[in-house]
């Protein structure tokens, strides 16, 4: 490991911060709370979706972790492809979900915030 051997990694590294942040403060009261108290749904589905949840965690952090990485060291540049290919993903079965059930985009702009990552990661890539 030497000092930043890619510094262009810092910027998809701190957009996965930022994304890891948001979804941890300000995700977790909007969406995550209701969920938990949930009556309507059936506690099985309810649980569900709560291990999906922290399955997008760990996949945030896994992001950030992947373009630090890189960012110091080039042998983890793969791990950066990953993430972006990831991201890149996400985002494109995120807007194909949001137009295919006719969805508000300003109500779910997650699609949004995954493809900034992987135009950043993409970026940070050439």
């Amino acid at each position: 490991m030497g000092s930043l051997a890619m510094s262009t990694y810092l910027l998809p590294a701190a957009i996965s911060v930022a994304l890891l942040i948001y979804h941890l403060f300000s995700g977790g009261p909007e969406v995550v709370r209701p969920l938990l108290a949930s009556q309507e749904l059936p506690p099985d589905v309810v649980h569900t979706l709560y291990i999906c949840w922290h399955v997008v965690t760990i996949v945030l952090a896994t992001f950030v972790a992947a373009y630090l990485l890189a960012t110091f060291d080039l042998a983890f540049r793969s791990y950066a492809f990953a993430a972006t290919v990831i991201a890149g993903v996400i985002a494109i079965w995120s807007f194909a979900v949001v137009v295919w059930k006719r969805q508000k985009h300003r109500q779910m702009p997650q699609w949004i915030a995954f493809l900034v990552l992987a135009l950043a990661g993409g970026w940070s890539l050439s």
